[in-house]
């Protein structure tokens, strides 16, 4: 019924739709026909509720926005494939037409980001549950304390990311300034590193991004805020002088359950915007950001500064959204929804400190007083009057870590054990089992909520192509066995790493768990 219409995103293969604005019933009823995984309708209309179809569920108009970004996340959860169609009805010109714009922003974004997250955990979902069993030794021995927490009364933290800004604002900051806290973004580092200026934390994230690709051999300045996720060439190089946080991580939720509680700040879309929530738990009284552009330059391909040593990492999007400016009204971008989550988190902040944005570019990020470089003798001159100098009264409350030790060590290498032999003895033979077998045992292997939730992103990769109503090519079934033996080697590893006492490691050694 396309006379109903205003636009419609037409996703081919879905089968969930998002209606946006008042509608008839029997359109409604048609689209409940058309989509059989579900439709979300949102409007201010309170008519025809009481006669919709079981599969559409109605959402009012003014709904918090918190609340519909859930109600959004778990609709998505109907349908796993594809992403929604979006409809929006040609009533919206007549009712609350900007308030109906504003939420098909949030809708559009977050259909974005999650579709962009089961991408990514698709295509890297094996690479990030090995980082993940690389660096779990460390994770159960270093995370993040709650002492942290007042390190950064009464100073200014600085958050630098990789933008192109970069280039022009942060040697602005070399001198005149009362000495910061600076907690860097992985890829500026060789940034900091040209203009003299050392950061205190460095904040990496990314299983993909080594540090060789961001710093120079030998260039390990202050501690490394680390994710269970982050490449583990950067523990490796900052050995003690680490620091994990907890995320949206899936076997950290399963570590969760057996009381090894996460880290009160958690690791959060990218580098730059975890070192702004990182240099927020400090409890800086002001924040400013350098680099943080969120938006792409030149025609929005171009991501890193030049002082970074990245400029020629560029990203071709086949579609560049376009969001509010610093200083032109819209500026393109391929990360729409790294710069909405960035602007949200901006405002919450925002409501307790000053947040400071030093830029001649890029995207508005709500809540931050913007400052152009032009205006930073007059910046220098504010921070002077009203902060003063960072400086470490007690060294030592960077020694502590949050770790899991003792007898709860133990209970929980034993049950790590426990899962690594019963994947043995039940793994198929590679030379003598078939396809058929080899797809029964991961079936069997993943409906074990236990296992699969330990497993996390390599399970939540695997799933959805070993369902009863599919089939998996045989070199790809292949593929995902042998990876599920080197993860499972990993995990032993990490199990030795973790140094436990003489008797369990005879006995891990020497017998099985099972």
């Amino acid at each position: 019924m396309t006379s109903e219409w205003l636009s419609e995103s037409v996703s081919i293969g879905a089968k969930s739709a998002i209606l946006l604005g008042p509608l008839p019933l029997d359109c409604l009823i048609e689209n409940s026909k058309q989509f059989s995984s579900g439709v979300l309708w949102i409007s201010s209309s309170g008519e025809n509720e009481d006669s919709l179809p079981p599969n559409i569920k109605k959402i009012p108009l003014n709904q918090a926005l918190p609340l519909l970004k859930d109600t959004l996340e778990n609709f998505m959860l109907s349908e796993y494939d594809s992403p929604p169609t979006v409809k929006v009805s040609k009533s919206i010109n007549e009712n609350y037409p900007e308030q109906y714009t504003k939420i098909l922003d949030i809708i559009i974004a977050e259909i974005d980001s999650t579709m962009r997250a089961r991408r990514t955990r698709e295509e890297t979902g094996f690479l990030r549950q090995r980082q993940i069993f690389m660096n779990l030794a460390d994770y159960l021995t270093k995370r993040l304390p709650n002492e942290w927490n007042m390190l950064g009364q009464g100073t200014l933290g600085i958050v630098v990311g990789a933008g192109p800004s970069l280039d022009i604002t942060l040697p602005l900051l070399k001198e005149s300034i009362p000495k910061p806290i600076i907690v860097a973004a992985d890829s500026s580092l060789r940034a900091l590193k040209s203009v003299g200026l050392d950061p205190d934390f460095v904040v990496s994230i990314d299983p993909q991004k080594t540090f060789d690709s961001c710093s120079i051999p030998n260039y390990t300045p202050g501690i490394a805020i680390l994710s269970s996720q982050s490449h583990a060439s950067w523990s490796k190089e900052w050995g003690e002088r680490c620091c994990f946080l907890s995320g949206r991580v899936i076997t950290e939720d399963w570590l969760a359950e057996k009381g090894i509680s996460k880290t009160s700040l958690l690791a959060i879309n990218n580098a730059g915007l975890t070192a702004l929530a990182f240099a927020d738990f400090l409890n800086t009284s002001a924040l400013l950001t350098v680099g943080l552009d969120l938006a792409g330059g030149g025609q929005g391909q171009e991501r890193y500064a030049e002082n970074t040593n990245r400029s020629h990492i560029q990203t071709f999007a086949s579609h560049y959204h376009n969001i509010p400016g610093n200083f032109s009204k819209t500026v393109p971008t391929p990360f729409l929804s790294d710069w909405q989550e960035t602007s949200d988190y901006c405002l919450r902040i925002s409501q307790k400190k000053t947040l400071i944005n030093l830029n001649d570019r890029g995207a508005k990020l709500e809540g931050t007083t913007l400052v152009h470089p032009d205006q930073i003798e007059e910046l220098k001159e504010a921070l002077n009057q009203n902060i003063k100098a960072f400086k470490l009264e007690d060294s030592t409350v960077l020694d502590i870590r949050k770790s899991l030790t003792g007898m709860g060590l133990i209970q929980l290498l034993t049950q790590l054990v426990t899962f690594c032999d019963q994947c043995w003895d039940t793994l198929p033979d590679e030379e003598t089992e078939n396809t058929s077998s080899q797809l029964s045992f991961l079936r069997n292997l993943l409906s074990n909520r236990e296992f699969a939730s330990l497993l996390g992103d390599f399970a939540f990769s695997i799933m959805p192509k070993i369902s009863a109503d599919k089939t998996m090519d045989p070199q790809e079934l292949k593929c995902a066995i042998n990876e599920l033996q080197h993860t499972i080697w990993r995990l032993e590893d990490a199990v030795l790493e973790c140094d436990p006492e003489e008797e369990f490691l005879i006995r891990f050694l020497t017998e099985k768990f099972t």
